[in-house]
């Protein structure tokens, strides 16, 4: 238990009272004292509350309602996964797929910065944001809301957009824990059952850092079931043993809406709702979003199911939080999401105009088709989604004019004599050819034409809109082949939540964009990268497979016995990830690999990278690593670094990695965290390597030229692993039948970071386990509560998987 709820506990049970003196001599409560401890001040709260008052501040109602009779304010919150969703007239920034084609941190970390603006500016002190799901099947309808498909991706942008907006002293609600963005065939919550492999390789890392280095306050749990076949929500493995145990985390948990109510609805593991509530409760959801705490908790507590103690750490969870930020003696006023001060600011809309230009990826250019002439004499643009903007699920109402479609865009861009012919041409999911005649004669009228295709917000993607395919929804793929016989021209311009199948079109058009949803401006970012005021240089952070027959396809697959593609399908997708182009072209040299210094420190990786083109322009230079050779399987590449840089025509930068211990770890086969002796591939370019596909995959990985990458390798010759080293402290003479509590302190005198657990038994009987995770050199206190039994000597023994720590006492 941690330690703040330790107190707390501890007070309630002897009855501790305090009180302080205002200023006229009336006494002042010790919740309200701000010269008080923290912990002090929740126990006198809980102290004050009703039951009814704490099942109350359990229950989620759009925020954490508070206790009106004893002055505790609301807690109040909103989605804000690429700006404030809740309300009318905020800034509205790509979604959080665009952000990751950016692979600018700093750029993400500005974006939070500005959401935490406009959330102070409405009064909010929470949002349910950032999605780190690792999004591994693009047929999921969710993956606009995520970062991509590669967990180290995810981990620093979403690192990066935590420490920003809690910067403004708010709280992150980083979502779904676990495993969400990995459902079986790409349908919203389905289960898979991962392993605890593949949880702590591909879906933990990124919840990991936000908690370990960015400290958000409060996490939601997902729909889904953790490794000990539970529901997250009933799972103590999950949400105690890890998240709390070892990553420390002293905020509440949330569960996602209607999450507790499915161990009884959907999962069928309980029989009775007050069951459901109080296995929830007991497991560590202090939060429940939905009916179950509603309807159940109070008669859990009635039935003694749960016990007044289990309410009380709940609520400490949550008071913890409010009490960290102040919000107890400072509350806010009513919450204002509608056009509130600072909404929308000058800076902010600029912000998201230069979020939307780093997101666009550059799929093709053939015969360098794009930049367009500003001043060419006629051009047609077409599409669904020329003249609507996209902005994507959980996003803000705009008010009239906020956004900016594409359509209105290149109208304001092209010089007053370009004759802009536009035509809708189709819907997104009307099966109707209309609009094809109208859209074939503006194309055969025009120097150029602009296609504006892709998804329909909330229709063809978003929360719990699956889809079992990715190709371009209704006739649209039909329309680009009318307008294609022309013979003029296209630029296809993708306006996606997701990868879209798009083989046709790689084949037969000279100039394809992706852009995402890319925001309120998306529409002025795009007739920038067109007519060439804007370089483009995003990256694809997620495959885009050739068809959907191919999924699940990621970049970083694990080689196997046998062959990849299938009979009738090949295993290459159409673009891999980290793939983009841009006007101008880049060369990599002069790669450098420095080993270690010292035992346990950090490599570092450098390259040059020249700008051998004509224009100006970002380039995103990646660092892949392979281990040549592993005791266990290992992914055939992974991406361990990326630099945004921007570079002159002729001018060459160096950029500098740093491959630390942890980054070169892999799983043994005893799930021990180690790094191996032996070589291991670095691979330094603008996309992710090439892999052959055939035997030595790892041995042949790279990249085909120096245009695209350089190779080397970093030679390991010190093996790293945890050496963790237990001591019990307890009294050596104590009274029978009383209740102590041991502590064994753990040291890690090892060279590598690493989880373990020790368990406790008294005489022999086992009493608890207690996990933990430790950098090498740090001692961390584990205690243990034990009932003392009868007079004699009572051994005490903490056992962990490679060590034992013993000790005695005399009973008296």
């Amino acid at each position: 238990m941690p330690v703040h709820l330790r107190l707390a506990a501890t007070m309630i049970g002897i009855g501790i009272v305090l009180f302080a003196r205002t200023a006229t001599g009336a006494p002042k409560p010790v919740y309200l004292d701000a010269s008080k401890p923290v912990a002090s001040r929740i126990n006198d709260a809980l102290a004050r509350m009703t039951v009814d008052e704490k099942v109350n501040e359990l229950c989620e109602s759009w925020g954490i309602p508070g206790v009106k009779r004893l002055g505790i304010p609301p807690f109040s919150k909103s989605e804000g996964v690429h700006g404030l969703a809740d309300g009318t007239g905020a800034t509205v920034f790509p979604a959080a797929i665009g952000l990751a084609a950016t692979f600018d941190t700093n750029l993400e970390s500005s974006i939070g910065d500005a959401e935490g603006q406009e959330f102070v500016d409405a009064n909010l002190s929470q949002s349910w944001s950032p999605v780190l799901d690792v999004a591994r099947d693009a047929r999921w309808g969710r993956v606009e809301e995520t970062f991509g498909e590669d967990p180290y991706l995810v981990t620093r942008m979403g690192v990066s957009w935590i420490e920003a907006f809690q910067s403004h002293n708010l709280i992150a609600t980083p979502k779904h824990f676990a495993a969400h963005g990995g459902p079986l065939g790409g349908r919203d919550s389905n289960d898979v059952g991962y392993s605890e492999r593949v949880m702590r390789e591909v879906y933990l890392p990124s919840f990991r850092a936000a908690f370990e280095e960015a400290h958000a306050g409060a996490v939601m749990n997902a729909y889904s079931t953790w490794t000990d076949g539970l529901p997250n929500v009933e799972s103590k493995s999950l949400m105690t043993d890890v998240l709390r145990q070892e990553w420390g985390f002293k905020g509440f948990v949330v569960s996602d809406c209607g999450a507790v109510e499915n161990m009884l609805n959907k999962y069928s593991v309980v029989q009775t709702g007050p069951e459901t509530a109080a296995l929830a409760l007991k497991a560590g959801v202090s939060c429940n979003c939905g009916d179950a705490y509603k309807k159940w908790l109070k008669q859990a507590y009635e039935t003694h199911l749960v016990t007044m103690n289990d309410l009380d750490l709940a609520v400490a969870n949550i008071l913890y939080e409010q009490y960290r930020l102040g919000l107890i003696d400072k509350p806010l006023g009513p919450k204002n999401e509608t056009n509130a001060p600072g909404f929308d600011s000058e800076n902010h809309r600029a912000l998201a105009a230069q979020a939307a230009r780093e997101s666009i990826v550059l799929l093709k250019n053939d015969n360098s088709l794009l930049p367009l002439s500003k001043s060419i004499k006629s051009i047609a643009v077409i599409g669904p989604n020329a003249d609507v903007p996209q902005t994507g699920d959980y996003s803000g109402k705009l008010n009239p004019g906020q956004a900016v479609s594409d359509l209105d865009a290149i109208k304001s861009e092209v010089s007053p004599g370009t004759v802009v012919n536009y035509a809708r041409g189709c819907d997104w999911l009307d099966p109707s050819t209309d609009g094809f005649a109208q859209a074939v004669a503006a194309a055969a009228q025009s120097d150029v034409v602009v296609m504006v295709l892709g998804d329909l917000t909330n229709k063809t993607t978003g929360e719990n809109i699956d889809r079992a395919n990715l190709d371009l929804t209704g006739v649209q793929e039909q329309l680009l082949e009318a307008v294609a016989k022309t013979g003029r021209p296209i630029v296809l311009v993708l306006v996606s939540g997701k990868p879209c199948t798009i083989n046709w079109a790689a084949s037969n058009i000279p100039a394809i964009l992706e852009s995402w949803y890319p925001g309120e401006l998306g529409g002025t970012a795009t007739a920038d990268v067109l007519f060439g005021n804007y370089n483009p240089a995003g990256r694809l952070p997620i495959t885009f497979p050739v068809n959907s027959n191919e999924l699940p396809l990621t970049y970083d697959y694990a080689p196997s016995g046998r062959k990849y593609s299938y009979t009738d399908e090949s295993f290459i997708p159409l673009f891999r990830f980290g793939y983009g182009l841009s006007y101008t072209k880049f060369a990599y040299s002069n790669l450098r690999v420095t080993p270690p210094r010292a035992i346990g420190g950090d490599a570092t990786v450098s390259a040059d990278v020249t700008n051998t083109g004509a224009l100006a322009g970002d380039e995103v230079a990646q660092l892949y690593i392979s281990h040549t050779y592993s005791s266990v399987v290992t992914p055939v590449m992974q991406l361990r670094g990326f630099s945004r840089i921007h570079l002159e025509p002729n001018q060459t930068k160096t950029v500098t990695f740093l491959l630390s211990p942890y980054s070169l770890s892999i799983l043994n086969s005893a799930m021990d965290r180690v790094v191996e002796t032996g070589p291991v591939k670095i691979m330094v370019g603008g996309s992710s390597p090439l892999a052959q596909i055939h035997d030595g995959q790892k041995q042949n990985v790279g990249f085909a030229s120096s245009d695209q990458g350089v190779v080397g390798e970093l030679n390991i010759s010190q093996a790293l692993a945890a050496n963790f080293v237990s001591h019990i402290t307890a009294p050596p003479i104590v009274s029978q039948h009383s209740r102590l509590q041991a502590i064994v302190n753990v040291t890690n005198k090892g060279n590598l970071t690493d989880t373990g657990e020790v368990k406790m038994y008294v005489d022999g009987r086992f009493v608890d386990t207690q996990h933990f995770e430790l950098r090498p050199g740090q001692t961390k206190p584990l205690p243990f509560e034990i009932n003392v039994p009868d007079k004699g000597t009572t051994s005490l023994a903490a056992v962990g998987k490679y060590s034992m720590a013993v000790d005695a006492m005399t009973v008296k």
